[in-house]
């Protein structure tokens, strides 16, 4: 339990307590979670100066992997690790919905520059079915975004946006109505480039200023485009909101994070995440680690600190003795990290992607090869028949020297 000012109060922030009498308030109960900024607007319309938060140690100790004290962040990812296991019988579903998923954004971003009917029904139901598969298996879908299936920026972008925002709305307790809404305006929240001449859009140098005000015009248009298609407004918030900024300083409103909707917030993170994780025709994208570490540099300045943590817990580090699943389809054990590059840790790999046992090969995902393997996620290690010799690789590895 901590005391905090009311104004310090953040959406998603659960109050066990007010510095009042339950008589002397507006509210019900003093037990509650502050969904949106209304309910800081009548706890300091009821004089409330501070409250009592409970806020979970693991949230707290996501800041640890950025300042050189790993090891006490993975011990806590470990307790929150099993809520997002990749179920291995979903993978291949997954893998199929996603190569599919994206033809389709394709099509439909493609008819709104080309001036066609837009395609609400198909966007409804890529939607549908990120939504649905992300509410059963929160890793699953996420753990896709690591694939590169297409080379197409944009509607790769658009894809992976919707995926991790409606993955983050899971994680932050949203209803599957809430995550599915999430879903589809993920899907959406660039539509307005797709009105913005495709000179300015693909440049591959630096922007100059009049082209990056043009740029700048892709939030309204593609706002306005989707209010006309019948769209409610309520469901665009991240579309409208994704460029803004907790100091103030994006646009196109230009405003700061008390008055960003949780959606907008969430569109912030995963918008960049995604953005300077990927390969443009004019820069090489970053590596998570690095991309994560410089986001955090960010907190309480372009973004909110509160998401940007849970979304830190989402994409995942993998604890010492993890059974993971490769982008090889390959199962692997985490034998040691590699603090400096947590998400790429080394393993051991004992099953081949046909399901079969093989000789265990020791793989440091940090290294640059030719054929590099990534971690799609963690998998649930109960019906897997793990080879008791890989423990024993994995002492010897931790071994003190």
């Amino acid at each position: 339990m901590k005391k905090i000012s009311v104004n310090d109060l953040q959406i998603g922030d659960k109050v066990i307590k007010l510095d009042r009498s339950w008589l002397e308030t507006g509210f019900l109960t003093h037990k509650f979670h502050v969904k949106d900024r209304s309910v800081i607007e009548k706890l300091v319309n009821n004089g409330v100066e501070y409250v009592y938060v409970e806020r979970d140690e693991r949230e707290e100790a996501v800041v640890d992997v950025f300042n050189g004290k790993p090891d006490e962040f993975i011990e806590h990812r470990k307790e929150i690790i099993k809520d997002n296991y990749i179920n291995l019988d979903d993978i291949s579903s997954a893998k199929a919905l996603y190569s599919e998923s994206v033809k389709i954004v394709h099509n439909v971003l493609g008819d709104i520059r080309s001036g066609k009917m837009f395609n609400e029904h198909a966007v409804k139901s890529v939607a549908s079915n990120i939504a649905e598969i992300t509410l059963k298996n929160k890793g699953v879908m996420s753990s896709m975004t690591k694939l590169k299936y297409h080379d197409d920026y944009t509607f790769l972008h658009s894809m992976n946006v919707s995926i991790f925002a409606s993955s983050l709305a899971a994680h932050l307790g949203m209803s599957a109505k809430e995550v599915e809404r999430i879903a589809q305006a993920g899907l959406l929240h660039d539509a307005g480039k797709m009105l913005v001449p495709t000179g300015v859009l693909n440049k591959p140098g630096k922007l100059t200023d009049d082209e990056f005000n043009v740029m700048k015009s892709h939030v309204i248009l593609g706002y306005e485009y989707l209010v006309k298609q019948g769209l409610p407004k309520d469901m665009l918030n991240l579309a409208l909101q994704h460029h803004e900024r907790y100091d103030g300083s994006g646009y196109p409103q230009g405003l700061k994070d008390e008055h960003i909707s949780v959606e907008g917030k969430i569109g912030a993170v995963v918008d960049i995440y995604d953005a300077i994780t990927s390969d443009r025709c004019y820069h090489k994208g970053m590596e998570p680690p690095a991309a994560l570490k410089l986001m955090f540099k960010w907190t309480d300045s372009h973004i909110n600190k509160k998401v940007f943590e849970f979304f830190v817990m989402n994409v995942g580090i993998y604890p010492v003795g993890s059974l993971v699943l490769l982008d090889t389809n390959e199962l692997a054990v985490v034998g040691k990290m590699n603090t400096a590059r947590p998400t790429e840790p080394m393993v051991l790999i004992f099953m081949d992607k046909a399901g079969r046992s093989r000789p265990i090969q020791m793989v440091d995902l940090a290294k640059n090869v030719l054929h590099k393997k990534k971690i799609l996620g963690p998998v649930n290690p109960e019906n897997i028949n793990i080879p008791d010799e890989i423990y024993a690789f994995i002492d010897g590895m931790n071994e003190l020297k």
